[in-house]
């Protein structure tokens, strides 16, 4: 890691719905950071750039989880050094929590020896220690801006959840209803525009009722999942959210649902102090508006027998298993490869062949075996990663890209001009069409100014080193090590027949190939399902 490098200054960019990364946000912010750094001669650093989209400021989320974070860490480890910029379009980018923290979280970026410029002050008004200590007045208006912006977003904060409750409570009413609460609904439900109401989908409302009536007379989810795999029972959803086979961890859900018995149980989302994750909180149960599948006797008895046997959602809450979670690929059909674990038997596993989907062979590989190997050649595989590509192909694109979406701009701007005179179906057209292809210049910009980031050799480096800092740690950290492993590597695919491991790392084009070395085991595939399938 290169510590040696001077002063530069750095941008910061957030913005709180990822919404406005389709706008002018981001171009915005980035313009800004330009500006200022080419009047004040200033170097921009164009490797290391911290960008929080869709994170609040509200709630702290940007320091506690998001980039400024990682900003403040790479201060702390010398990445960045003292005397350094800190750009940012406005204070508020910075933090909208109560001055007292926003205060803190300043004092951080100072004490660090940082100065903070905010781009919206004429310009750039600059906060750094030495100049907060002699300046009372500049520190008292830093706070007075931290309080407006607190009180804005806490405004903007109590109007949603005012207009939220006041759906909820018609919601609740017996009022008739126009439209539609919400269209995320269970599987077996639709709302019904002819009738304004929610109906069931009769023949998924049937196959509910069956999973119930199996359950009750004690088959285990993972077996009602498998059977409905084995006779090729399409899955529920659609687009992104359709699976490709059915999860025993979807039934239990399923089967957990007060939606089956027509109970709706709405949910507000809240930020707890203290915690990085938000929490769903259960409001009053709404039992007039869904239609029930299934019987209420049916249903307590169901969830009487999951309550003893497994309780619901622990894997929400549960630590990573596996190093290779979410992250290994299987050899055949390219699925998930899930870690299967039967007491002293651990395996890595096809979800799908687990699953008895009916997709891929079964073969597994002991979980233990596969570890031990990762890591006896980690280094070796580190040593031989790419560290980055050459980016000068992508930063020319990049540019004209810049050029054609200002000049895409302008033309818009003068077709609307034109628009108002000319109410004509031709120039309607022609404003759409320009529109449409100034938002593919735009989508195809900031996915090129994504990719570069991913590529640049300083991010590159700061990612094989958490790899290898959490992978031969003593002891080893499993969910650490597959949190490093998630940030580098988008897959990997073990081959132990071919004593290889292909890895997919997120700044290379190419898989880079890697010896994996395995004990020479023979495969008795019925035998390990059969183990595997005892409940």
């Amino acid at each position: 890691m290169d510590t040696q490098r001077p002063p530069r200054a750095y941008s910061y960019i957030r913005f709180s719905t990822p919404e406005q990364a389709k706008g002018h946000s981001l171009e915005r912010q980035i313009s800004a950071a330009r500006a200022w750094a080419a009047a004040n001669h200033v170097v921009l650093d164009d490797e290391l750039t911290f960008r929080d989209r869709g994170v609040s400021g509200f709630t702290g989320a940007n320091v506690e989880t998001g980039e400024l974070g990682v900003f403040l860490e790479r201060v702390k480890d010398g990445t960045i050094p003292r005397g350094s910029w800190l750009l940012v379009e406005n204070l508020d980018r910075v933090s909208r929590q109560s001055a007292r923290k926003a205060v803190r979280t300043i004092e951080d970026i100072v004490e660090a020896g940082i100065t903070l410029v905010d781009l919206s002050d004429g310009g750039g008004k600059e906060y750094s220690a030495e100049a907060l200590d002699k300046d009372q007045f500049l520190f008292v208006m830093m706070v007075m801006k931290f309080i407006r912006a607190n009180e804005e977003s806490a405004t903007k904060g109590s109007r949603v959840a005012k207009a939220h409750a006041a759906r909820r409570k018609k919601f609740a009413g017996q009022e008739k209803l126009t439209k539609p609460y919400t269209l995320k609904l269970p599987g077996w439900l639709r709302w019904d525009a002819s009738t304004s109401s929610y109906a069931l989908i009769e023949e998924r409302a049937a196959l509910l009722r069956w999973m119930f009536e199996m359950a009750d007379g004690g088959m285990g989810v993972h077996s009602i999942a498998a059977h409905l795999n084995e006779t090729k029972e399409d899955t529920w959803g659609a687009g992104k959210w359709k699976a490709k086979y059915w999860h025993r961890s979807y039934v239990r859900k399923l089967l957990a649902n007060k939606a089956a018995i027509g109970i709706f149980v709405p949910h507000r989302v809240v930020k707890v102090e203290g915690m990085r994750t938000k929490q769903r909180i259960p409001e009053a149960a709404i039992e007039h508006r869904f239609p029930a599948a299934v019987d209420r006797e049916l249903f307590e008895r169901v969830n009487a027998r999951l309550s003893t046997t497994e309780a619901r959602g622990k894997n929400a809450t549960a630590p990573v298993r596996s190093i290779f979670a979410g992250v290994m690929k299987c050899q055949y059909c390219g699925g998930t490869v899930t870690r299967v674990n039967k007491g002293a038997h651990v395996y890595l596993v096809c979800a799908a062949a687990h699953a008895k989907a009916g997709t891929c062979k079964y073969e597994s590989l002991p979980y233990a075996e596969a570890v031990s190997a990762f890591r006896n050649r980690l280094l070796g595989t580190l040593e031989d990663a790419p560290t980055g590509n050459d980016t000068a192909a992508m930063d020319a694109r990049i540019e004209q890209l810049k050029g054609t979406v200002d000049a895409g701009e302008d033309y818009v701007n003068e077709l609307l001009d034109v628009r108002i005179s000319d109410k004509s179906r031709a120039a309607g057209q022609r404003l759409r069409e320009a529109e449409q292809e100034l938002e593919r210049h735009r989508e195809e910009l900031r996915e090129l100014l994504e990719r570069r980031e991913t590529l640049m050799s300083t991010n590159v480096k700061k990612r094989l080193a958490a790899v290898e800092k959490a992978l031969t740690a003593e002891p080893m950290d499993t969910e650490e090590a597959n949190k490093a492993l998630r940030g580098a590597a988008s897959k990997m695919v073990m081959r132990p027949q071919n004593a290889r491991l292909d890895i997919w790392w997120h700044h290379a084009d190419n898989p880079q190939e890697t010896l994996f070395m395995t004990s020479r085991f023979d495969w008795d595939a019925n035998s390990i399902e059969n183990m595997l399938e005892e409940e």
